[in-house]
């Protein structure tokens, strides 16, 4: 039998779990922004929608990236 810590993939730690859920409340927020405009924009609704939630979402994703990125960077704090 193997041992199960060999079988563990790479865990999420507190940070790493706050900036999916940040991220994640983000999005919604940015869906829910880009719907409002697109909703006084009757007539164009698709395009503003496209407009709005893309030019939102695009800089959040890779501001994500990048936090991530930085957080597996980060070396871990061990506590005695």
């Amino acid at each position: 039998m193997e041992n199960a810590e060999e079988d563990k993939g790479p865990e999420l730690n507190t940070r790493n779990w706050l900036l999916v859920i940040v991220v994640d409340v983000l999005i919604l927020v940015e869906l829910a922004g880009a719907m409002y405009v697109a909703s006084v924009h009757p007539d164009e609704f698709e395009l503003m929608f496209m407009k709005s939630f893309f030019g939102m979402l695009i800089p959040t994703l890779v501001l994500a990236f990048l936090g991530k990125r930085f957080l597996r960077r980060a070396p871990e704090q061990v506590m005695s």
